[in-house]
């Protein structure tokens, strides 16, 4: 079995980041903005970054600058944090591909949707669609990434684990992006020390950390971890009231962000402004105009979102 260790360590929370891909005005891939987005994370302690995922809009990509991106990331986080690279596709074959090119870049963990067009009916056809896309790199730890509401695979996550333990030897965890605290429970119970578990919704981290969750990846990280981290901090102290205040905040900070076009092109929008910019979203997102993201900058401003990330 290959396995991660984010959750290890004293900390209540572990945050990882799923990070935004750089895009230029014409659509173009911005890469020399990457640096500058690993020194932001690495600032506050970030542990690791997801690449290419839904926050990366990877599957608005070609798979050609889904490995560029990759590569530029295990260059500039390699001694500072963890790339866990995500290497979904409705394809078998280009799945496979960029597994097999993320183990040979120097990811520490590749990551995948189940496809979702042609869609898998239960959960062995997960695992065995995971069981194929995984051999093709043998030697990295593997993440299932569960988010049903954007793949339409409303498989059950922990019927996933449950199946893939004994026919993934790679399989590490899961990345739970769902609102359904009784699976991510079972998840919970079914993983133990063996498998991590990463909360993939910021507006239920809170909540997530009372049932034990202890690791967590999401794109809100980019703009709002000062307020994440205060709450981790408040926990650790067992300063619960104050805990729940910085989950409001935070949740209102989601909220405000999510005004200007959706969790996707209003988080990067909001990210834009507390630095650095990203660029634009790829058709069909549209992101804010310019006087939307004035609003958005004193909307954000309001509640103290637009402050630098402290060091942690």
């Amino acid at each position: 079995m290959t396995t991660v260790n984010h959750a290890a360590g004293s900390s209540a929370m572990t945050l990882l980041t799923a990070v935004f891909t750089p895009f230029r005005p014409d659509g173009s891939l911005a890469l020399d903005v990457v640096g500058d987005q690993a020194d932001a994370l690495a600032q506050w302690g970030c542990r690791g970054v997801y690449v290419g995922g839904t926050a990366g809009e990877g599957a608005s990509m070609t798979t050609a600058e889904r490995m560029g991106l990759l590569e530029r990331w295990c260059e500039v986080a390699a001694g500072r944090f963890d790339v866990i690279a995500h290497v979904g596709h409705t394809s078998l074959a280009d799945a496979r591909d960029l597994a097999a090119h993320a183990q040979q870049a120097g990811a520490q963990a590749i990551s995948a949707v189940p496809p979702y067009f042609h869609r898998p009916a239960d959960a062995a056809a997960v695992v065995d669609f995971v069981a194929r896309l995984t051999q093709a790199a043998p030697d990295v730890p593997f993440i299932y990434y569960h988010i049903p509401g954007v793949t339409g695979v409303t498989v059950p996550a922990s019927e996933v684990l449950a199946g893939a333990r004994d026919r993934v030897p790679t399989f590490a965890g899961i990345k739970f992006a769902h609102d359904d605290l009784a699976d991510l429970q079972r998840c919970l119970h079914l993983a133990g020390d063996s498998y991590e578990l990463y909360v993939g919704s910021a507006r239920l981290l809170l909540a997530t950390m009372g049932i034990g969750a202890r690791v967590a990846i999401g794109s809100a990280y980019n703009f709002a971890a000062p307020v994440f981290l205060r709450m981790i901090e408040h926990v650790e102290r067992g300063e619960l009231s104050e805990a729940r205040s910085c989950q409001f905040l935070a949740q209102s900070a989601i909220d405000t962000a999510s005004a200007f076009g959706g969790e996707l092109a209003g988080f990067k929008a909001a990210a834009n402004l507390v630095g650095p910019d990203c660029g634009p979203c790829r058709p069909p997102l549209a992101s804010p105009s310019p006087v939307e993201v004035a609003e958005l900058r004193d909307r954000l401003d309001a509640i103290g979102l637009l402050t630098p990330a402290p060091s942690r």
